[in-house]
């Protein structure tokens, strides 16, 4: 089987799951044949070798099982940039680039920061993608499971930043002192009974996902660690869940009485980032 055959087979097998079957499926030959992108489309012709068909066949049999995209090709773009990602972590989500997008936009503004902290880090997509942007900055990580930890560090590795990223097994705050300028969070928000049915509870770390009875049980926990720890000049950025606006500002403000709190929209409208300044 060549390519271009590989191509139109296995796109038709995952025309029923995806609406993205073509794509999905060239990203699933690239994976296991070692090819580039432009390869598919200059060398059609070029024959794959029987493993290289079997390990195809043998992926998109998972991905028909409903296994995330991601978790086969074992990374994913988040920023601009492509991260490690296997079920110890969450697949990093487009959404989550805002956070991103507003810590920098704050570093700039206050050049004397250059510690930071993610907390939760998962895959570590957040500070990883911060540092790769900021060469004078150092970022501290803390997340409760190791796998994510080990994940975490080898994207630190793969973007040449591991000098700046200190990645601490913790709950929460908990491991780290006063001081604190910049504090990213995406801790597991979806409320537990959402758990039950949402696609992504099928395969992504539920321990990632489930945030107690209404989603804000940890960040309750982590508010309470932060109140007397952080600067008089601080960020935190915390993601929500969408319908978690009115609970978010409610929060943050019994919290935080005299910070300036706020809530931001994704790209697709929806209320999805809790900022505390």
């Amino acid at each position: 089987m060549d390519l271009l055959q590989a191509q139109r087979v296995f796109s038709a097998e995952l025309n029923n799951i995806t609406e993205d079957a073509l794509l999905e499926a060239r990203l699933i030959i690239q994976k296991a044949a070692g090819l580039s992108g432009p390869a598919l489309l200059t060398h059609p012709e070029r024959e794959l070798s029987s493993g290289e068909e079997k390990l195809i066949r043998s992926l998109c049999a998972e991905r028909k099982h409903g296994v995330p995209l991601p978790y086969l090709l074992g990374e994913w773009e988040f920023y601009g940039h492509s991260f490690l990602v296997d079920p110890s972590v969450l697949i990093p989500r487009p959404e989550t680039e805002l956070l991103v997008e507003q810590a920098a936009a704050w570093l700039k503004q206050h050049p004397e920061i250059r510690r930071g902290y993610d907390i939760g880090t998962g895959s570590g997509c957040i500070a990883v993608s911060l540092l790769i942007d900021f060469p004078d900055l150092t970022m501290n990580a803390a997340d409760i499971s190791f796998g994510a930890l080990r994940t975490a560090r080898r994207n630190a590795e793969r973007h040449h930043c591991a000098d700046r990223f200190h990645a601490v097994r913790a709950d929460l705050f908990s491991a780290f002192g006063s001081g604190a300028g910049l504090v990213c969070a995406n801790l597991p928000y979806i409320p537990t009974e959402s758990c039950r049915t949402i696609e992504p509870a099928r395969f992504e770390p539920l321990s990632a996902l489930d945030g107690g009875t209404d989603g804000f049980d940890l960040y309750r926990l982590l508010f309470q660690d932060l109140k007397n720890k952080i600067n008089q000049k601080c960020l935190i950025l915390c993601e929500i869940e969408y319908r978690q606006r009115e609970l978010a500002l409610r929060t943050a403000e019994a919290f935080f009485p005299e910070r300036s709190v706020s809530v931001l929209a994704d790209l697709a409208g929806q209320p999805r980032l809790l900022r505390i300044e």
